[in-house]
């Protein structure tokens, strides 16, 4: 995104409902985890979650579900939680950003995005993702323990060990971008210095 038009962006803070509705986690469990520090703590009195919150929330969803400890959930989360908003920001642009501007000007913004969105650095930026190598595509359960990967081929799982569970990242991306109630940010346009 260019510097000279002055862009900054906002996040999407989405309610504990809202949460329930994008992760499949009740309000119970989102207290749960929030007590045994799963989930950040509560400030100002009000919960919210911002895109990556509920990217690692329902990251750890899945992978409860594959049988993988809360705490290494969480660790799978934590590393997770970018290449799952890179892959709703890359393959979902116009449902997960909207731009606040000039009309002429956020069309070109989006037009610039959607040809480069598979390596535009500025939704690396955006999501958090330090290079594309980082872009994981899959959570792999093996042997109790995650691994993040970019694919899956011959190569990727040991053929003498059964795995327990695959999470396709970009799967959990669209499904959150599609029960997702707004965009999960903003770029908003400033005038050219």
């Amino acid at each position: 995104m260019r510097a000279e038009m002055g862009v900054r962006y906002r996040e999407a803070q989405f309610s504990p409902s809202e949460a329930v509705g994008i992760t499949g986690l009740s309000l119970g469990m989102q207290r749960d985890w929030r007590s045994n520090k799963l989930l950040r703590a509560r400030e100002g009195g009000r919960a919210s979650f911002s895109p990556r919150e509920v990217a690692e929330m329902r990251v750890m969803v899945k992978l409860r579900g594959l049988g993988l400890p809360l705490q290494d959930c969480r660790s799978v989360a934590d590393q997770a939680g970018p290449a799952v908003i890179f892959a709703a920001l890359s393959n979902h642009l116009e449902e997960a950003i909207a731009v606040d501007g000039p009309e002429d000007t956020a069309a070109e913004l989006m037009e610039t995005l959607q040809e480069h969105r598979g390596r535009a650095s500025s939704l690396l930026s955006l999501a958090d993702v330090p290079s594309v190598e980082h872009a994981y595509r899959h959570a792999l359960v093996e042997k109790g323990e995650c691994f993040l990967v970019r694919g899956l081929d011959d190569t990727t799982v040991d053929e003498h060990v059964e795995v327990a569970g695959i999470v396709n990242l970009w799967a959990v991306a669209e499904a959150i971008v599609k029960a997702s109630p707004r965009p999960l940010f903003t770029i908003v346009l400033g005038r050219a210095a």
